[in-house]
This record gives structure tokens, C-alpha cells and sequence, in this order.
């Protein structure tokens, strides 16, 4: 009986591994020769001639650079890429759209989002090339020649051509799709007017320039040239801040805030999360709880007078100083804390585990931090400040109602401002009066 109990077990086993080989070398069932290379690295270097190989279907197939830049209706990848100078908040776009990436936006299931990311795209090409033209006129001041001027001009004046006809596209793909958007139609047609207003202000622009004497004064010319790019950039971003929020307000709304594509998170610039990383981050903590199982506070900081630094020195050198900027806030906040860019020239800040009163110091740190800070562009030193807004988070608190709360502090500051602070106590927003907290001097390059 033993003899024979044996003898059936080594048939078993010559069985089972003869059967392993067949689905090895592509005998056996496809789903079973499919499994057994999911176990390995990858399929066997060979297969016998005359074995039908049947591939598993992938309905989440993810797209190619290519094949994003064909939804978008755009040409050539190489087209998309803006190099080598960039504008901050732009390059989040142009970053999804490079080859580096791994994965890509699938596209397909978020139209009205594939509108405005068209909308961003049109943008942030603009953004560059004005970028571009300005970084060269100011490199130029002083001995500045009239075919400088004119190549400048005449860029600047294609720029604002180009940008219209791709605008012009992506806002009516935009406005056949704002059905899509339900009880939210309101909001598409928001942006539809804030595309409008700043197709104005482009046409505006255009007149300007071509009525313009470019011819008897060089220099006045350029100093001219130089704020109508900055009028330009100014209406560019808050047109860009406009559709971050409206993307997330659609987010929001179809309850998909955990569903965004990781790269739409962060800004490259800064190297901080972005407005949308800022939120989808905040709706998991909430999911989990953790608003209502550990201290938090929050706070918003915005540096002051900014835009006359970017007007006065370019946008090139505004770009750098808030790098510098981003890099005083997270070497004064503790590892714990979540540091963002939450728009322009705005960061945000949550506190974990501490108090408003150690919230108040770290907030107050930062603040002092900066107006300490001697940004060094060449012979000129620029000194910034900022004002900035604090509350503590509530149980009761969702994201939206802690923004809500910062920002009307925020501009309470400001009002009373500059370089001021404010905490906002769940009733009414009060002045912080801080000591010295030892930040100390220090100049900067940039």
C-alpha cells in the first residue's frame, strides 16, 4: 500500500511539473501563461514558433506624450516644450507634457479640465516668450539700438497674435463643453468672461503697440515695451489663478479631489506643492481625521508690493526671489509642517501637533525672516516684507472654511499692513504684536 502511495505522488509531481512547462514555453492556457510571467520580471526570452500569443487587453492604457499632444490638437511634441526661460506657475503645465514623465493625464474622462489645461498651455507659451523679450531688453538698457527694438517689438506683437488664435481655439472647445459642468455652468461661464476680459486687454495691447513712436526715443521705447509686457503678465496669471480654482471647484464638486494626477501637484519653481497638490493633500488628512485628532494650525503669507519688483526688475529676478522665499519657509518650519505655493506670490503654511502660540512664533519667525533678507540683484538690494494670516483649525473646519477664514485675515492685514500679522480667533481677526524672535540679517543673490 506504501509502494503504491509513493509510486502516486512522484506521478503527481512529473505531472504537475510537465504541465509547468508546457505554460512556461507557451503550450499551455493563455490566462495561465500570462499569469506565470506576472510572476517573473518579464516573459521568457523566446517563444516556439507557431504559438498564438494572446496579449491581456488594458483598459486604462496610459497615454503617450504624443498622444496627449493630439487630444490637445497641438502639433509636435517638440512645439509644446517652452525652453530655456520660464515664468513661475507655468511650469507645471510643461512638465506634464514632457517626455520625462511617466505617466500622463488620461484626458479622456475629464473634458472640461482638458479645456482649461488648453487654456493653461496657450499661456504659459506666452508667458516664456514675453519672458524671453523682456529678460532681453532689460540686458540691453542703456545702449539700446533701434533694431533691438524693433525685433523686440515685432516679437512681441506675433507673441500677442499667436497667443489670441490659441486662445481664441481653446476658449470654444471650452464653451461647447460648459454643459458638462451641470450646476457649475455658472462658473464655466466665469471663465469664459475672464478669457474675454483678457482677450481685450490683448487687443489693447496690440493698438498700443502698433500706433506706438518707436523710432525717436530708443530707450523710451523700451522702458514702453517693458510695461506692456508687464500689464500682459499680470492679466496672464490672474486669468491662470481664476482656472486653478475653477478645476478644483470641479474637483470638488464631482468628489474626485483624490483622483487628480499626481504631477498637476506640485510647482516646479519653488519645488513647494501647488494650490491643487495643497488640496487634494488636505481632503486625505480630512478623510482621515486627523483635523480632528491632532493640533493644527493655519497660515497664509503674502509678500508685499511684489509686483513692482517684477516690474522694476523683471520677472526672471521675481522668479528667483521666491525661490529664496520658499527656502526661508521651510528651513524655519519643523519637518512635520506642510509648506505650498498657494498662488503668485502667496505661501501657505499648516502647523501639526503645536498650539496657536508656538503657530503664532513659528508665523512671526518666517515673517521677520524675510523682511530681514536682502535680495542682491548686481549693485541693487532688494528688500521685500510680508504680511501674513493664522488660525487655528477646528473639528468643524473643512478646507474650504480654513482658506475662507485665512483670507479675509490675510486682507485685513494687508489693509493694515505692510509686514503685518493677524490671528483670527473663530470670531474676528486681531493684530499680532510679536517680539524680537532673533531672525537674523543676511543678503542674497539672485
Amino acid at each position: 500500500m506504501g509502494l503504491l502511495l509513493w509510486m502516486f505522488v512522484f506521478g503527481l509531481v512529473n505531472l504537475s511539473m510537465g504541465f509547468a512547462l508546457a505554460v512556461y514555453f507557451g503550450y499551455g492556457p493563455p490566462t495561465l501563461r500570462d499569469a506565470w510571467w506576472a510572476l517573473g520580471d518579464s516573459p521568457p526570452r523566446s517563444r516556439p514558433a507557431g504559438v498564438a500569443v494572446v496579449e491581456p487587453e488594458n483598459p486604462r492604457a496610459e497615454l503617450t506624450p504624443s498622444q496627449l499632444a493630439d487630444m490637445l490638437d497641438e502639433g509636435p511634441l517638440d512645439h509644446l516644450r517652452v525652453e530655456p526661460l520660464t515664468e513661475p506657475y507655468d511650469d507645471d503645465v510643461a512638465e506634464l507634457l514632457s517626455p520625462s514623465i511617466p505617466e500622463a493625464w488620461d484626458l479622456n474622462e475629464k473634458f472640461v479640465e482638458t479645456s482649461i489645461l488648453k487654456l493653461n498651455i496657450a499661456m504659459m507659451r506666452s508667458g516664456a516668450r514675453a519672458t524671453e523679450i523682456d529678460t532681453r531688453l532689460r540686458a540691453a538698457k542703456g545702449r539700446l539700438d533701434a533694431g533691438t527694438v524693433q525685433r523686440c517689438l515685432d516679437e512681441l506683437m506675433t507673441d500677442c497674435e499667436i497667443y489670441l488664435t490659441e486662445q481664441r481655439d481653446a476658449a470654444e472647445q471650452l464653451h461647447n463643453r460648459i454643459g458638462e459642468l451641470g450646476e457649475l455652468a455658472a462658473l464655466g461661464e466665469e471663465i469664459e468672461m475672464a478669457n474675454l476680459d483678457q482677450a481685450a486687454q490683448i487687443e489693447t495691447t496690440l493698438s498700443n503697440l502698433r500706433h506706438m513712436d518707436f523710432q525717436s526715443d530708443l530707450e523710451a521705447a523700451g522702458a514702453r515695451l517693458l510695461t506692456e509686457i508687464h500689464r500682459l503678465r499680470v492679466a496672464r496669471h490672474r486669468l491662470r489663478d481664476s482656472q486653478e480654482v475653477a478645476f478644483l471647484t470641479i474637483a470638488r464638486y464631482e468628489n474626485r479631489l483624490d483622483k487628480i494626477e499626481p504631477q498637476l501637484f506640485n510647482d516646479t519653481l519653488t519645488k513647494l506643492r501647488n494650490r491643487i497638490g495643497l488640496e487634494s493633500l488636505l481632503y486625505e488628512w480630512w478623510q482621515q481625521g486627523r483635523h480632528q485628532s491632532r493640533s493644527m494650525c493655519a497660515a497664509l503669507f503674502d509678500l508685499d508690493r511684489f509686483g513692482s519688483v517684477n516690474e522694476q526688475y523683471g520677472s526672471l529676478v521675481g522668479d528667483r526671489i521666491l525661490v529664496q522665499t520658499s527656502q526661508i519657509l521651510k528651513a524655519t518650519i519643523a519637518e512635520a509642517d506642510l509648506a505650498a505655493r498657494y498662488a503668485g506670490q502667496r505661501f501657505f503654511l499648516m502647523t501639526l501637533d503645536v498650539g496657536p502660540r508656538a503657530a503664532t512664533k513659528t508665523v512671526e519667525l518666517v515673517r521677520q525672516s524675510i523682511a530681514r533678507t536682502t535680495f542682491r540683484h548686481g549693485e541693487a538690494g532688494i528688500q521685500l516684507t510680508a504680511c501674513a494670516a493664522l488660525t487655528e483649525v477646528t473639528p468643524a473646519d473643512t478646507p474650504e472654511t480654513v482658506f475662507q477664514r485665512l483670507e479675509q485675515t490675510l486682507q485685513q492685514a494687508k489693509q493694515s499692513g505692510p509686514n503685518r500679522s493677524f490671528f483670527h480667533n473663530g470670531r474676528t481677526a486681531e493684530p499680532i504684536e510679536a517680539p524680537n524672535l532673533g531672525a537674523e540679517f543676511r543678503e542674497i543673490d539672485v
